[in-house]
């Protein structure tokens, strides 16, 4: 990437009680690929682990925004992406603490977008293909399937380097500044988990595309461990803590109150839902919490009761 590609391009980094090392991995490759770093903590004030750790990384070009309390990662993805708005960001690069970029991920980032907007497409963000680290496995692209009821997923390759996409994972996603503000910010009342699913489905139905392209690649951890799980065939699935079952289940419910039609949608959210009550009651290491938490999630999504868990 050039200095001009970069220079008004900022990453907004959210972190939360961070592991050490994947932190100065992912700040050491992704600073010299944009203008700035901004790094919003929601760690409680009485642990520096983050603000020590940026300072002794040395690092101009990263700047360290510290909440003081945990307030979800809409919240904080919303207070670094309008501080780069205010200092002049063209786009806006989001990015959690369990990602790692290659090395050039944003300048193929930019390569992806400048071809697909010559090409007439109506952009509201591009993501990078990226490896789920606790699988090794290379993570598909939710998209269309003409004539099935169900969507299915699809990988980027040499020959087919863009693939257009239902949702993107926030973290790797280049967004343009200009999208940003015909879309507008995520929703801080989901908290964390589908921030990103129901921004790109706000997205998509004010008429927006998303892509991702195998031109910029990532390591991406999904979850916090793997859980070995019967689907017709043995395979491994993301597993979660009782409290993001709750999260999960609570926000996906929820989207069906936000006007996003289509039987299609609605069939695929239900299978998630009910997917994420299998792999975790079923398989789970925290059965009965996990059980408890999931209909905790269906009692709060049906009562309306949004933002952080009130236990």
């Amino acid at each position: 990437m050039t200095n001009n590609d970069a220079e008004r391009i900022f990453a907004v980094v959210v972190t939360y009680l961070p592991q050490a090392q994947p932190l100065v991995d992912l700040l050491t490759l992704l600073a010299p690929q944009v203008i700035r770093v901004l790094v919003v903590d929601n760690t409680s004030m009485d642990d520096d682990r983050v603000d020590s750790l940026c300072h002794k990384l040395h690092l101009p070009n990263v700047e360290l925004t510290r909440l003081g309390s945990n307030f979800g990662i809409a919240k904080a993805f919303n207070i670094g992406i309008e501080a780069a708005i205010s200092e002049g960001a063209t786009h806006v690069l989001l990015s959690d603490q369990d990602s790692q970029p290659s090395f050039d991920m944003v300048s193929g980032l930019v390569r992806a977008e400048i071809e697909l907007k010559k090409s007439g497409v109506p952009l509201a963000a591009i993501g990078p293909s990226f490896t789920n680290i606790n699988s090794g496995d290379l993570f598909p692209f939710l998209v269309n399937v003409k004539g099935s009821l169900f969507f299915g997923r699809r990988s980027a390759s040499p020959e087919h380097p863009h693939i257009e996409a239902l949702t993107l994972i926030s973290s790797g996603t280049l967004i343009s500044v200009a999208a940003i503000k015909a879309i507008g910010l995520m929703r801080e009342d989901f908290f964390i988990d589908s921030v990103d699913t129901e921004w790109c489905y706000r997205a998509r139905a004010l008429g927006y595309r998303l892509y991702g392209t195998a031109w910029a690649t990532m390591l991406h951890r999904m979850g916090d461990s793997s859980l070995r799980v019967w689907y017709f065939g043995w395979f491994r699935a993301n597993a979660y803590s009782p409290l993001r079952v709750y999260y999960q289940i609570r926000n996906l419910v929820r989207l069906h109150y936000l006007g996003y039609k289509g039987i299609r949608w609605r069939i695929r959210n239900i299978w998630s839902i009910l997917g994420i009550f299998y792999f975790h009651v079923l398989y789970g290491k925290n059965r009965l919490e996990a059980l408890r938490m999931a209909f905790r999630g269906l009692s709060d999504a049906f009562g309306g009761r949004m933002g952080k868990f009130e236990p």
